[in-house]
């Protein structure tokens, strides 16, 4: 190892690496889509909503020097998104999947757009931890730095699925998609159900 060759053995902790960075966008998205899902709503438009939040987050943290503050904007970006979505979809005879697809192009077009002065200047980026701590090559502690919002995302995953089962929001949610008379009948609005659902979807997409 004092030669700097890292050897075959690390290669399948560098793509394991490499693959856990790579996959944080897509694991937010994934449960800010079964939230929407789970209320009854496809958006299809959450891929507009990640480059906006990218580049809300990416444009706060350059300006107030706060990856944390740029996290949070992400999110209410993605809420915003998701609350245009629910709006739309939630007038007469408008399919939700072809809203999807227009916010998909609208977001991703619109943060081209207000990303142009922010191509130059490098933003405050958030904390990783260091999970190649024990090794003195940098290649391998490189490729086991983790962002921190991977672990939140994995830590969330499981409490979803037990929010979804057991608490009372995500019954309401479950019923919204699964029966919309039977969640009226117990007099609840359907259609606020689902803003707030794909609000919430949009949220954690946001955040990829």
């Amino acid at each position: 190892m004092a030669d700097g060759n890292i050897g075959l053995w690390t290669v399948p902790l560098a793509v394991l690496g490499g693959a856990i960075r790579v996959s944080t966008p897509f694991l937010f998205v994934s449960l800010g889509e079964c939230i929407t899902e789970r209320a009854g709503r496809i958006n299809l438009g959450l891929e507009g909503t990640l480059v906006m939040g990218a580049m809300s987050a990416y444009g706060i943290s350059y300006l107030t020097g706060s990856p944390w503050l740029g996290v949070l904007a992400a999110g209410l970006t993605g809420a915003l998104l998701g609350a245009l979505h629910a709006g739309i979809c939630s007038l007469p005879r408008v399919n939700d999947v072809a809203v999807g697809i227009s916010l998909m192009l609208f977001g991703t077009g619109l943060a081209f757009f207000l990303g142009k002065p922010l191509i130059e200047p490098t933003a405050a980026r958030l904390p990783a931890i260091d999970f190649g701590w024990w090794s003195d090559v940098p290649q391998v502690r490189a490729a086991l730095r983790i962002n921190v919002l991977f672990l939140l995302g994995v830590v969330l995953a499981p409490i979803l699925f037990w929010a979804f089962k057991t608490t009372r929001w995500g019954l309401l949610i479950r019923t919204a998609g699964e029966s919309a008379d039977a969640a009226r009948a117990m007099g609840h609005s359907v259609l606020m159900i689902r803003l707030r659902a794909t609000m919430a979807g949009g949220f954690l997409a946001g955040h990829g």
